[in-house]
């Protein structure tokens, strides 16, 4: 069978299935398998949604780790039915919901490629990144359809064949989800374990997402960290998880291989914004841990205030992705009832899995508006699996402890290649070592402080610390995002809880101390342009409220 050209270049990875010989290690690192393999080890353990699958709406929001396994198959079927073979790509952009992640295990099951999109980017990027996957297979809903722009000659275009999970009448380029049920399941065909296995993007703040390529091998790699058995803060079989990211993105991934691993109970939410929904949820399933995007949380900081405490039984708190604002991590550490909740701060990219982990205590929390803020301090690598180093953006050579340069990291679980982009991927490679994009320094015993995204960095200062501390001395603000000007202050844009304007004398009171900053732009919380994984789009914004200036980065190793 012949391997599609975007699938056929790509580097080599590290392998890494445990950390020490006495760790816990993933049990797969096989997508397809990781639903099955779960079912075998502990079979009647629940996986709760929040709403019904869409590719399933009549089942229940309960089910068993062997129901969800059961669905797998069948839509394996589904996919086999509709044409779906070895190496070819299936494209998944619909409403976020785990059976996003049941659609990628079927489809790489069978030896196809999924690849997961957010579809929160619009008809343009749709487009592209549908034209780098060589004429997926689609499967979509009646909103991805129109947001994404995919009519009748687009879909003809740029798509093999496209199913939708919604009835399209008068659409007979798109075919209706329920005709392939009830089709045979499809014998497993897993790829090898070195081969591409699923791709998702990143999170395209700077402009179109990459498509990350991951194998068996690096999936596993980059799962070894949270499959551990780490005192205290490990997951436990015991737990109850409420989960709440976008399931399109690897972070989602790693989790199922987890899950897999550790066997505990999940809760998976999927509509954040519904607070109401969000609290009756925690107050039935009491969760004892909790994870979600960075401004997931900032969104929830109200949920967290009430009084009847959703978050009480919740032992340990985990941000995936980026920085977390120290308010944020003070307003829920103080909503549990634990004696001692911790709250972990990782930060990892879609390439390259979990980088560094770095809990918090209450204490580590308590003082306000501190500078810089403890966020920013990210700390170690785990020892024995991964080294960082600061280099010089130009030259690429090492810089001194405390002088500000590109982070570059090498550990197992790097990712292939970026569909139809390699050479960007080969451009962020130097050997085994691999640019993040990221600005930081470390100090004198090895701990990384995270400065900013290249791209964003302003003259002699860092816009997530500003961030942060005005957002830890302005309790009304709801967002706030400093864009850098070249030759000019820095410019913030903020939102507040209550959509009334912060006034000049709190303004200049709250900045006290801090570089010279432009007069600010208030916006309501909506109007700022995020992302599938609701990080702000600054190119966008800037674009939108500063059209006039530029940026100091490059966005070389974006």
């Amino acid at each position: 069978m012949s391997r599609p050209r975007c699938l056929t270049e790509f580097a080599p990875t590290k392998h890494r299935r445990r950390i020490t010989p006495f760790s816990r290690g993933p049990v797969t690192g096989q997508i397809g398998d990781a639903l099955h393999v779960a079912a075998e080890r502990r079979s009647n353990q629940l996986l709760i949604t929040d709403r019904a699958a869409d590719i399933d709406p009549g089942a229940p929001l309960t089910r068993t780790y062997a129901q969800w396994a059961e669905l797998v198959d069948e839509a394996t079927g589904w996919l086999h039915a509709l044409g779906v073979r070895p190496w070819d790509r299936v494209a998944v952009m619909k409403a976020n919901h785990f059976d996003i992640a049941v659609l990628a295990a079927a489809a790489a099951r069978i030896g196809a490629v999924p690849a997961l999109l957010s579809g929160a980017y619009g008809p343009d990027i749709v487009r592209v990144l549908l034209s780098r996957l060589e004429k997926p297979y689609v499967i979509t809903d009646g909103a991805h359809l129109r947001s994404g722009g995919l009519d009748a000659e687009a879909v003809k275009e740029l798509t093999a064949r496209t199913v939708c999970t919604t009835a399209q009448p008068g659409r007979r380029d798109v075919v209706d989800l329920n005709s392939l049920r009830g089709a045979p399941v499809a014998a497993p065909r897993l790829r090898r374990p070195d081969e591409p296995m699923i791709a998702t993007h990143t999170s395209g703040t700077t402009g179109i997402p990459k498509l990350v390529v991951h194998s068996a091998i690096s999936e596993l790699g980059a799962a070894v960290i949270e499959s551990e058995r780490w005192p205290v803060v490990g997951v436990r079989p015991s737990d109850v998880w409420a989960y709440c990211e976008p399931y399109w993105h690897e972070r989602q991934t790693h989790q199922m291989l987890s899950m897999a691993t550790v066997t505990q109970r999940m809760l998976m939410l999927s509509e954040p914004k519904n607070l109401t929904k969000m609290k009756g949820l925690l107050l039935k399933h009491r969760p004892t841990l909790v994870e979600a995007l960075p401004n997931i949380y900032l969104y929830w900081e109200e949920l967290a205030r009430d009084p009847d405490r959703p978050f009480a039984s919740v032992r340990e708190y985990v941000n995936s992705f980026d920085a977390i604002h120290t308010r944020t991590i003070r307003t829920f550490l103080d909503a549990s009832d634990s004696r001692m909740p911790i709250w972990l701060q990782a930060w990892s990219q879609s390439e390259n899995g979990t980088i560094l982990i770095r809990p918090y205590l209450r204490r580590n929390v308590r003082r306000r508006g501190h500078r810089p803020p403890p966020t920013q301090m990210f700390g170690w690598t785990v020892p024995g699996f991964g080294r960082i180093r600061i280099v010089d953006p130009a030259t690429r050579r090492k810089v001194g402890r405390g002088k500000v340069g590109l982070i570059e990291i090498k550990q197992p679980g790097r990712c292939l290649t970026y569909i139809g982009e390699h050479d960007r991927h080969t451009l962020k490679r130097d050997g085994d070592w691999w640019n993040t994009g990221d600005l930081g320094t470390l100090n004198r015993i090895g701990a990384l402080r995270f400065v900013d995204r290249e791209i964003d960095r302003i003259p002699s200062g860092s816009a997530v610390e500003l961030e942060d501390v005005l957002l830890d001395r302005l309790t009304r603000l709801s967002e706030v995002i400093v864009l850098p000007v070249a030759g000019g202050a820095p410019v913030p844009v903020y939102s507040t809880h209550d959509e009334l304007p912060i006034g000049p004398d709190e303004w200049r009171s709250a900045a006290a101390g801090l570089p010279v900053l432009a007069d600010p732009i208030h916006i309501m919380w909506d109007d700022f342009p995020r992302t599938g994984t609701w990080k702000v789009r600054r190119v966008e914004l800037r674009s939108r409220f500063l059209p006039d200036s530029r940026a100091l980065g490059t966005g070389t190793w974006t």
